[in-house]
């Protein structure tokens, strides 16, 4: 979906900003610490992150999440001063789509701070309007209200008593806490170390018993932390997921309107068990649609929403698409819509949303892993390949970098380095049943039967319904001429996949040519037929028989 042309125009005669269109982008650039005094060095993240998160307030506004602004903001600077000034302030507005920049900076003397704000227009680089707000360092929050209403009212906006009323709510009072929980978003949402954000929270909690942005963003912190052993170290925590519940509960229970507590309520349920909580994705959805009544352009509750509906590509897709419009940095909305057109076999497209989210998070493996997949569907095994080492360059031990690479190598017919790969990959998760299988295959195809039909076991173990194991394992019994276990497993695996005729279609081959037995290798000939109508081999076989 793409954005309406949001762009300023300049009453240059006037001197004055004209009003701005419905839904300005405006992203807020971390304030620099003029005096470079070191126990004040989080407000440069502090007021910055404040400031966003007031304006998200103004529905006329989408507000550039914080983490994407900083990183478009380090890229222009990289080897400069660290002074944003307006020409490059044009720079990052326009990589980050935005049509208004904050840039700021604080100085603080004694006990006193002030705080500057310039409203930089990319589109003219022109400087609309610059607010200032000063004070005593007690009255920190109060003069971030001042800053935000400034830049509201300097962009011609009206807003009604509860909008102003939501944008002046601060959630403590205390300075030491709003320390901590800045240093815990930062750690949340710019270093990914979900242990060291959940620290800084408790500590945030421990100082302000009421502070429900702080048990927000635990709520958050322990769902990501759950989510991350989970997919990166193959470990199963739910004590993580009851104190994501608890602590989201709690945040909502003290702030019901503050949308980052319904989301991470909705990315609780999206995780839990549904034997636990079976309306989960009822409940879910009540969440998510809650934080966008609150705030119509919160990007992740539209993707959170996709993810409600990926049983439907239609409904995903629209909304990963409006999710994506209101945060074009959001990597994992990229990578979602890129799932959905590899599956319709849009392989262009695929490719294209899978680069973006490499473009936006070079430290995104399932991209490089997924592009890899697209080039593989291409024919490209090379360069699937290059993919599947990328990743493994970064996570020697990600099983699915390891599996994949290794069935790169297979198709290639390069089976020692198929081999090792599908080793490794059993040495980091030894009930891996995908990698047996593939272990198995590779005796198979070297027409080492035995060995096959042993690791085929072990792979069966693991999961005793993954068709190429039942199938590959009837098809080697066959080979050794046990066509007891033969017809056993190919009969398991043609009822438990009632979408495949292969099963069916061995066994009468079997059957026919090696138990003579022309009655059942008709019927399993039919069989194979009502899946496969159009198979010629199945057709000519039932024929003759």
């Amino acid at each position: 979906m793409q954005r309406k042309n949001t762009a300023l125009i300049m009453l240059l005669l006037l001197l004055v900003p004209a009003a701005l269109v419905a839904e300005t982008v405006i992203g807020v650039s971390a304030f620099t610490n003029l005096a470079g005094e070191k126990a004040v060095q989080w407000l440069e993240i502090g007021i910055a992150d404040s400031v966003s998160h007031k304006l998200r307030n103004v529905r006329d506004y989408i507000v550039v999440e914080r983490t994407n602004v900083d990183k478009i903001i380090h890229e222009v600077q990289l080897g400069q001063t660290g002074v944003l000034d307006d020409k490059k302030a044009k720079q990052a507005g326009k990589a980050l789509g935005a049509d208004i920049i904050v840039v700021g900076n604080f100085q603080k003397y004694g006990n006193r701070i002030r705080i500057t704000a310039k409203l930089v227009e990319v589109e003219s680089h022109k400087i609309l309007k610059q607010v200032e707000s000063t004070g005593v360092m007690d009255n920190i929050f109060e003069l971030q209200d001042e800053i935000a209403l400034k830049i509201i009212d300097q962009t011609n906006i009206k807003i009604t008593a509860d909008v102003k009323n939501r944008i002046t709510e601060n959630f403590t009072k205390n300075i030491s806490a709003y320390e901590y929980y800045v240093k815990g978003m930062s750690n949340l949402l710019y270093q990914l170390n979900y242990l060291e954000a959940i620290k800084w929270f408790d500590k945030a909690i421990g100082v302000d018993k009421n502070y429900s942005l702080a048990y927000s963003g635990l709520g958050k912190a322990y769902s990501l932390r759950r989510w991350e052993l989970k997919n990166y170290e193959n470990r199963i925590d739910d004590s993580l997921l009851e104190k994501s519940y608890q602590n989201s509960r709690r945040a909502l229970d003290l702030s019901p309107n503050l949308d980052e507590a319904h989301i991470a309520l909705a990315r609780y349920y999206q995780e839990v068990d549904d034997k636990k909580v079976p309306n989960k994705w009822k409940l879910c959805e009540a969440e998510t649609r809650k934080a966008i009544e609150i705030n119509p352009n919160n990007a992740e509750a539209y993707f959170l929403l996709s993810r409600i509906y990926g049983y439907n590509d239609a409904q995903e897709e629209k909304y990963l698409l409006i999710s994506i419009e209101k945060n074009k940095f959001l990597t994992d909305a990229h990578n979602n819509l890129a799932v959905i057109y590899l599956d319709q076999k849009k392989l262009d497209l695929a490719e294209k949303y899978f680069k973006n989210t490499i473009e936006i998070d070079p430290e995104f493996k399932t991209g490089y892993m997924n592009l890899g997949v697209v080039y593989d569907r291409k024919g490209q095994l090379e360069r699937a390949l290059e993919m599947y080492q990328v990743v493994l360059k970064k996570y020697p031990t990600y099983i699915l970098g390891l599996r994949n690479l290794g069935i790169g190598y297979r198709r290639l017919n390069r089976l020692d380095e198929a081999m090792a790969q599908f080793r490794k990959a059993v040495k980091v998760k030894s009930d891996d049943y995908q990698t047996w299988s593939e272990i198995a295959y590779i005796s198979l195809v070297k027409k080492d039967y035995r060995e096959a039909i042993k690791n085929y076991h072990v792979a069966l173990k693991h999961n005793p319904t993954y068709y190429f194991t039942l199938s590959n394992l009837g098809y080697c019994y066959g080979e050794v001429g046990d066509f007891k276990n033969a017809v056993k497993y190919l009969t398991d695996c043609h009822n438990q996949h009632r979408d495949k005729a292969w099963p069916a279609g061995h066994l009468g081959w079997i059957y026919r040519n090696k138990l003579k037995d022309n009655a059942q290798a008709k019927y399993w000939y039919g069989e194979a037929l009502k899946r496969e109508p159009n198979n010629s081999g199945y057709q000519q076989n039932f024929n003759q028989l």
